[in-house]
């Protein structure tokens, strides 16, 4: 085959590839065309059978008329003989019928919804709002919201489950109420029954949806403003009762709100233990109904707003005029693991032509809560006491900075430990050099006792006291700084697990930093641990233990009789906490984890390079030689010995 011949098969290859991708396209789009002819001729046949059905009904009532003997014997014979008249009639008979139909249900809807009877029928629409935090959409039926999304955020089945961005979703039509009781003539008209008009106006700034409830008269309606600016997790809602003070009650209109909290999480369970109702005063500090309980509670002051909170996201109606005085709040615990809890809020709303309130969807993060200056931050959960100012002035700050760096949050937590490790150093050292005192003091110590063993407690802890005395050793010491550091170590047991910016994040084989791992998941559940395996749990467990032992070994193991024995029940902590971690954030193991092992490293440099145990011996025996005042203790212990041998002397006699 020649080179001519060779290129000629070549261009007529590729001229047939080409004919047949173009006429592909060709034919797709000619499949597409067809499709949307038949869809169109579809609902062309499916309005045009709606209409034969409406004929038909007309012409059967028509033909029952025709057959009624009742009716025929009204009917005049000369319009029975008259084909003509006695269609005119037969007409004429069904219109007054079905003007007498409309008046019984006009009648019946008044009885059932007064003035508002007109929006008692209508069109179930749906509207949507969306700016770069949110997708909210809405229900003309109640003029309410259906659906709330949050676009930044997955669920965990979503994030786990595909690669793809799915806006989580926080609220659900089906399991959402939004509805004001309205009063009318003695009747409560619900207002999630009415069908409103909406109307949609965007701006540069904002999306204004209005929705219209008309009643029996004109220019008397009830209308909802909602209001989404572009950004930001806060919705605007405005209700006016235009022209209706001398129709309704303003003194008790009622706002129905409720919901159920939908299970986000990897586990169910977790989610509920710090999933609740919550709510603040003004002037005050937030409230809530106790968490893992189905309790209700009275509102009886003016309340700024509230809160249905779960683990990461909440949903809160906010109140800045000092207007709602009055309510009832409750919550009611859910099984399985579709829903966490069902929440329930009942306010009267204030007696005005308009009632400004504002809706918050959106995450439990600390700065975007604190943003709205009403207290809102404290949602979230940081502890009580010392312990929530810890979080909130120390732990809070370190990590937000670190968490500007851009480093992954594995990291973030070793250098958050790291920087608490370093701060309560000085406290690890005076602990310690109270522990190598007591150590050197302990072949004395047992000396006593098995001098005095004879003789009664009072006295032998009165000769222990003395020699303290005399070395100049308080046996509480290494309890102080053991006190002040307690606050710092248990202060990030509330932090991590409550920390959003932990959810989702992977590092190592964990997969969310907010939960537990698993590296073997049994596929069944056991009492106290549950399905699966958690390999920090279990790296934390162990690191207790082996800093347990080592800092056991550091101390003074003088047993005292009758006392339990402290050996076993440190070691039974490791082995507790195994359990308890299990299902536990694994970004708080991790940080346990990493605490262990500085503290293991810390204590070894300081018995190391810091603690001369002969130095302390030599130092101790100079201060015996020393004179010494007696404390008040000592004086004390003397005084109560004294009284304990007169007391002795009288039962002998």
């Amino acid at each position: 085959m020649d080179k001519n011949t060779l290129t000629g098969l070549m261009l007529i290859g590729l001229i047939l590839i080409g004919f047949s991708y173009f006429n592909q396209q060709e034919q797709q789009e000619v499949i597409q065309q067809t499709e949307e002819v038949v869809e169109q001729k579809k609902d062309a046949a499916i309005k045009k059978v709606a209409e034969l059905e409406v004929e038909k009904e007309e012409l059967e009532k028509k033909i029952s008329l025709l057959e009624d003997s009742s009716f025929l014997t009204t009917v005049p014979e000369f319009v029975k003989k008259d084909s003509i008249l006695l269609q005119h009639y037969v007409d004429s008979v069904e219109t007054i019928n079905r003007l007498a139909e409309e008046k019984a249900k006009q009648k019946a809807l008044e009885g059932e919804y007064g003035i508002f009877y007109p929006a008692s029928e209508g069109k179930q629409e749906y509207i949507t709002l969306e700016n770069d935090k949110l997708i909210i959409k809405f229900n003309a039926k109640g003029g309410q919201i259906a659906e709330v999304k949050l676009k930044k955020y997955q669920s965990y089945k979503d994030y786990i489950g595909t690669e793809d961005s799915i806006p989580l979703l926080l609220i659900e039509e089906q399991s959402y109420k939004q509805s004001l009781r309205i009063e009318n003539d003695g009747k409560n008209i619900e207002t999630e029954n009415l069908y409103f008009e909406p109307h949609l106006i965007n701006t540069d700034s904002t999306q204004i949806l209005t929705f219209k409830a008309q009643t029996n008269e004109e220019g008397k309606y009830l209308l909802f403003t909602y209001v989404l600016a572009n950004n930001g997790y806060d919705l605007d809602f405005l209700i006016d009762y235009k022209n209706l003070q001398s129709d309704i009650n303003t003194d008790n209109v009622e706002l129905d709100w409720a919901m159920k909290g939908l299970s986000m999480e990897k586990l169910t369970s977790d989610e509920r233990m710090i999933t609740c109702v919550m709510y603040r005063y003004f002037d005050e500090k937030r409230d809530y109904i106790s968490e893992r309980s189905s309790d209700e509670v009275d509102l009886e002051n003016a309340t700024n707003w509230i809160a249905f909170k779960q683990k990461f996201f909440s949903a809160i109606l906010i109140n800045e005029d000092k207007t709602l005085t009055q309510g009832h709040l409750a919550q009611e615990q859910l099984e399985g693991n579709e829903y966490t809890i069902a929440y329930a809020a009942n306010v009267v709303l204030p007696s005005k032509n308009t009632v400004d309130l504002k809706f918050y969807f959106g995450p439990n993060e600390y700065q975007e809560l604190k943003s709205y200056d009403a207290g809102m931050e404290d949602i979230i959960n940081l502890g009580w006491g010392i312990f929530g100012l810890v979080n909130k002035w120390m732990i809070q700050p370190i990590f937000n900075l670190l968490r500007t760096t851009g480093f992954s949050y594995g990291l973030i937590i070793l250098l958050v430990t790291l920087f608490v490790k370093i701060l309560i150093t000085p406290l690890t050292y005076k602990n310690y050099l109270s522990s190598a005192k007591m150590r050197v003091l302990k072949p004395e110590i047992e000396e006593i006792n098995e001098r005095m063993k004879d003789a009664d407690a009072l006295k032998r802890q009165q000769a222990i006291s003395e020699l303290y005395a005399q070395t100049g050793v308080n046996p509480m010491a290494g309890c102080v700084p053991m006190l002040i550091q307690m606050p710092i170590l248990l202060a990030v047991f509330r932090f991590f697990p409550s920390n959003i910016h932990l959810r989702h994040q992977r590092f190592l084989w964990a997969e969310d930093l907010s939960s537990y791992d698993s590296i073997y998941d049994f596929g069944f559940n056991i009492p106290l641990y549950g399905d699966h395996i958690s390999l920090f749990a279990i790296m934390m467990a162990i690191s207790t233990y082996l800093y347990t032992k080592m800092n056991s070994g550091q101390m003074a193991q003088t047993q005292q009789p009758g006392m339990p024995n402290m050996n076993i029940i440190m070691y039974m902590m490791p082995f507790m906490m195994l359990f308890f971690f299990n299902s536990y954030s694994s970004g708080l193991s991790y940080y346990y984890l990493c605490g262990n092992l500085m503290n293991i490293g810390i204590m070894w440099g300081i018995k190391t390079y810091m603690i001369d145990e002969e130095k302390i011996r030599a130092k101790l025996a100079e201060n015996k030689k020393k004179p010494k005042k007696k404390s008040r203790f000592q004086q004390k212990m003397a005084e109560l010995a004294q009284q304990q041998e007169q007391q002795k002397s009288k039962n002998k006699k």
